[in-house]
């Protein structure tokens, strides 16, 4: 089951059939569980091999088969938690996700590489260097870390002058082993140690100085281990691609590319560099072409290809701000990851570490640079217009590159700083889905017609020179961009299992980019049968929003791919990404992009959510009433509630997900017994005019087959509307009484300021969710204002046997004439509690 060919298609069986067939039965509502999957041991194997995995998690039970994004790999069932997968010989070495596919439906993801090298598997016992376990060079060992305190030791031969690169890959496997490389002479003297290379996974460079054994031990740093400890230590002498420069090639174009690593150098017998360094060699790669766009053809050594899910890496989801593509370099032991841009590339030259030797670039473009010493400074100069605006990024801790940048721009003397720009640790992807990073970023006009100077500065600490210490510039005029980030809301763990009668929502966080702030319209393809996901809108810098996916009650069991896509006016339609927890148990979550978000469609919803904002209300007057929405009136949601137990049951508490920012959040409660009831907004007059899209959240507990009852959460179908301009602004007199008693009559004054050139008609009434004038407990008397009116007041009479206690979402209710037909509409709520 591979990315590229996933279709949608059953995969549960008979015995998913049958444990359906007794939920329906039995009358049980309880929610079904989700699979969680927590480790895959071994966490790789190579190409052209099969090799068993053991999986483990919770609500495994019932494990059908295992699915990855890899091309061409197969699965064979071998019992309990055991798989057998069989890899083609011509699989992309990269990194991939793997997940099992239970009766309940699919799991969450976990990292699996494929590799070109021979594998093997850590067998104790091998804690101390004389039980070192003996390996051959140029291999990965899939170990782990059982138990606190835990070594494992690794015994290689290696010959004198040898560039071996030991790498230990832990996080970047989604394992919790915090690793520690140490390398001992066969005699046990320590030649190296490393504690984090690639973030906190430590990669050891080392020159072998005699012929003869040598032995790699690794431990955690804390000295903590477990079934999670897991790691892929890779010894090896073959080329290996560190970073390049650049690191990012325009669509379809071809590009000189720098490969920084070590043994890069064809036909040498040792590949030597000097301890500490890196080698370089350059070749031409060809870039894929964007998305329906093609290039011209062109002489190249490599051609990259967009064909293949394998990655380099794994990124957080602050990375996914560009596409990228994975690139094996032939014969080398690990990929390496490029970004796209549909912008020049241009990489930085030597020397330019002053005001006057900047080196010019056109805007827009990208430039590929290095700050590789301690203190380094590197300058570029670019025109501008007056009024001219630009958007000035750094992007390198989001390439999880060692250096922290700081931009600032300047006068063509360099002397006078005109702006300067810092981290972006603003998170508007929450915990699940964190989008801070430490790059800076910012907006920037030119005040008059000239040459300025940008000057990029690296900030941070840490050695005195390291050639990792890549970044790059972007530098464009405010031309609107954005991506888009999914991730599901129930757990967060990158997958939706949709009950049939029942719906899933997932978060979706916009990246907007160069001054980006219209209203994105978010689709689903290529859906099966049965299944819904209806477009959803994220209105006017909206940055969150949600989407849900829903299946009816006669959906087939069915497994596939979520397949989402952005569209804005003036920008290109864009994929959207997909994102996950790792660890949600972590100090600070822990969460990165994945390849995909399946979607399996298996077992019954307990309880069905129907939401609605298109309700039509009987006014005395007007007659039925279709309500449009502007800044400074009141969505009205109705809400039906369906439980499939056919039981009378518990209140159902109400509340909104995906709601827009501007807009305050409200709660309400369908009482025990009833199956409908309302959820209202104050739409603010502070909301820009456009579409927005939210969700209603229900909790409520259902009974359990054991008699007991479990509480859970079920999600509405979309809820699109869309806000007009306003006609008419309504406030309530914010001195009205608030608290009267049964029997009382009062007055609330109030006040409506006409706007955008509205000269009709308005009448105003006492209204509630569905209800205009007939309140249940009030009697009231609506009123009009013609010509030049704007305040008025309604007296109120609170009946004997009004309802007691806050009448929740009163409001006054108001409509604009235009030719004797309704047009516009306006609210504001009322506080107001009924007492005896």
């Amino acid at each position: 089951m591979t990315d590229a060919g996933l279709t949608w298609r059953s995969v549960f069986g008979t015995p998913l059939c049958a444990a359906v067939l007794t939920l329906v039965t039995g009358g049980a509502s309880a929610a079904p569980p989700d699979p969680l999957l927590t480790t895959v041991f071994p966490a790789g194997c190579s190409a052209g091999t099969t090799t068993e995995l053991t999986l483990s998690g919770t609500d495994l039970e019932e494990l059908r088969t295992v699915q990855c994004n890899a091309d061409g790999v197969a699965f064979e069932f071998v019992e309990a938690n055991r798989v057998r997968i069989s890899v083609p010989d011509d699989a992309v070495p990269g990194y991939y996700d793997i997940r099992a596919v239970t009766s309940h439906g699919i799991s969450s993801p976990r990292t699996f590489v494929i590799s070109h090298q021979e594998e093997f598997t850590e067998t104790e016992p091998n804690s101390g260097l004389p039980d070192a376990q003996r390996v051959p060079m140029n291999a990965v060992i899939n170990g782990q870390i059982s138990e606190s305190g835990d070594a494992d030791c690794f015994r290689f031969d290696a010959v004198a002058g040898q560039r071996v690169i030991i790498d230990c890959a832990a996080r970047r496997i989604d394992s919790q082993l915090r690793a520690v490389l140490k390398v001992f002479s066969d005699q046990g003297r320590q030649l190296a140690v490393n504690r984090g290379y690639f973030g906190v996974d430590p990669l050891i460079d080392f020159e072998v100085p005699a012929d003869g054994p040598y032995i790699v031990q690794v431990q955690d740093l804390t000295s903590a281990g477990g079934g999670q400890h897991l790691y892929r230590l890779d010894i090896s002498s073959t080329p290996r691609v560190l970073f390049t420069r650049p690191d990012i090639i325009q669509y379809g174009q071809s590009a000189k590319v720098e490969l920084f690593g070590w043994n890069l150098s064809p036909g040498s017998k040792t590949n030597i560099a000097p301890s500490g360094t890196l080698q370089t060699v350059t070749v031409h790669l060809r870039a894929p072409p964007k998305p329906s766009a093609s290039g011209d053809s062109s002489e190249t050594v490599y051609t990259a290809t967009s064909s293949s899910p394998a990655i380099a890496q794994r990124p957080p989801a602050s990375a996914a701000v560009s596409d990228e593509f994975a690139w094996h370099l032939p014969h080398s032991s690990a990929a390496i990851t490029f970004g796209l841009t549909d912008v020049p590339v241009v990489v930085s030259r030597a020397g330019i570490h002053s005001p006057e030797s900047a080196q010019n670039v056109q805007v827009p473009c990208i430039v590929a640079g290095q700050l590789a010493e301690l203190h380094q400074q590197d300058w570029f100069a670019f025109d501008a217009r007056r009024g001219e605006v630009f958007h000035i990024e750094v992007i390198a801790d989001r390439l999880q590159s060692p250096v922290d940048p700081e931009i600032s721009v300047c006068d063509e003397t360099g002397d006078r700083e005109l702006a300067c720009f810092r981290d972006e640790v603003r998170n508007i992807g929450g915990t699940m889905c964190s989008t801070s990073h430490l790059d800076p970023c910012g907006r920037w006009v030119a005040p008059v017609d000239g040459r300025f100077l940008i000057n990029v500065r690296n900030i941070g600490g840490g050695a005195a020179r390291d050639p990792r210490r890549i970044y790059r510039l972007s530098v464009r005029r405010e031309e609107p961009g954005f991506q888009l980030v999914a991730v599901p809301r129930r757990d967060g763990f990158g997958r939706v299992n949709l009950r049939r009668g029942g719906r899933e929502i997932l978060d979706i966080v916009a990246l907007r980019q160069r001054g980006f702030s219209g209203a994105i319209r978010i689709s689903a393809d290529d859906l099966p049968s049965g299944v819904e996901c209806p477009d959803v809108w994220l209105g006017p810098d909206v940055e969150r929003g949600v989407i849900v996916v829903s299946a009816d009650q006669a959906a087939d069991d069915a497994l596939g791919v979520l397949r989402l896509t952005g569209t804005a006016e003036g920008c290109d339609a864009v994929s959207v990404r997909s994102a996950t927890v790792v660890r949600p148990d972590t100090p600070q979550v822990w969460s990165r992009l994945t390849s995909q978000t399946p979607l399996a469609v298996t077992g019954d919803a307990p309880l069905a959510v129907t939401a609605s904002a298109e309700e039509i209300l009987e006014h005395h007057i007007y007659g039925p009433l279709q309500v449009e929405h502007a800044p400074g009136s009141v969505l009205d949601v109705a809400v039906q509630i369906d439980r499939r137990d056919g039981d009378q049951g518990a209140p159902v508490r109400l509340s909104a997900v995906g709601l827009p920012a501007l807009i305050r959040d409200e709660t309400a409660v369908i009482p025990q017994g009833q199956h409908r009831g309302y959820i209202s907004f104050y739409l603010p007059p502070s909301l820009a005019p456009g579409r927005y899209s939210l969700a209603i959240q229900a909790e409520t507990t259902v009974p359990t087959p054991d008699q007991k009852s479990e509480q859970i959460v079920a999600i509405s179908n979309a809820v699109t509307f869309r806000v007009k301009p306003a006609a008419f602004l309504i406030e309530a007199d914010r001195f009205a009484p608030k608290v009267v008693q049964r029997g009382e009559t009062f007055q609330i004054r109030y006040a409506s300021r006409r706007q955008n050139g509205f000269i009709g008609k308005m009448h105003t009434e006492l209204a509630a969710p569905g209800v205009i004038t007939n309140v249940p407990g009030l009697r009231s008397r609506g009123e009009t204002f013609v010509g030049q009116t704007d305040t008025g007041s309604l007296q109120i009479e609170v009946n004997a046997d009004a309802p007691l206690g806050h009448q929740q979402f009163l409001r006054l209710f108001t409509v604009g004439v235009v030719e004797d037909e309704p047009v516009f509409f306006g609210s504001c709520f009322v506080p107001l509690e009924v007492v005896e």
